[in-house]
């Protein structure tokens, strides 16, 4: 396609004008974001002359108020605590045994987990085996054999002892 050239220069001078435009918007962008941190610098020295301070004042009116608040709080969570312990542990445990009953030994398992780490149950004791038994009884005959061992190794018995005949 060819233009004339009255279009061409007409082109140039639009492109120029363009040019000139971004130019513009640039150097107004930059100076838009240098008045922005110059606002941010103001807004942080207004903060910590006059906002702070205020606010610090505030939270230490406030601050007794809140911490009977809290210790009431808790207070009252330890109360309810104290007083649910029983009925929780209690409906645990019945939990525990209907699963148990139910022949759902994962189920049982998961929730005396919980109740476990929760602290409303207690820790199952460990049961000894027949197993455990009979290797505790073997430990004890054996450590009195070897006992048994060195007492006769050490004693003095003076018929153990023959001195040697002189003929």
């Amino acid at each position: 396609m060819k233009l004339s050239r009255k279009r061409r220069r007409e082109l140039r001078q639009l492109r120029g004008h363009a040019q000139e435009l971004l130019d513009h918007q640039r150097l107004v962008l930059g100076q838009a974001g240098e008045v922005l941190q110059e606002a941010g610098r103001q807004a942080r020295k207004l903060n910590d002359e006059h906002l702070a301070p205020r606010v610090e004042e505030t939270y230490e009116a406030v601050r007794p108020t809140v911490d009977r608040g809290v210790e009431s709080a808790r207070r009252v969570a330890h109360t309810v605590r104290r007083a649910t312990t029983p009925f929780v542990a209690s409906a645990l445990a019945s939990t525990i045994h209907k699963l148990d009953q139910l022949e759902q030994r994962d189920a049982a398992k998961q929730i005396r987990g919980f109740g476990e780490r929760t602290g409303y149950l207690q820790p199952a004791k460990k049961k000894r085996t027949a197993g455990g038994v009979i290797a505790l009884t073997l430990g004890i005959a054996a450590a009195a054999g070897v006992g048994y061992a060195l007492w006769q190794a050490f004693r003095t018995d003076d018929e153990l002892w023959v001195a040697p005949e002189n003929e």
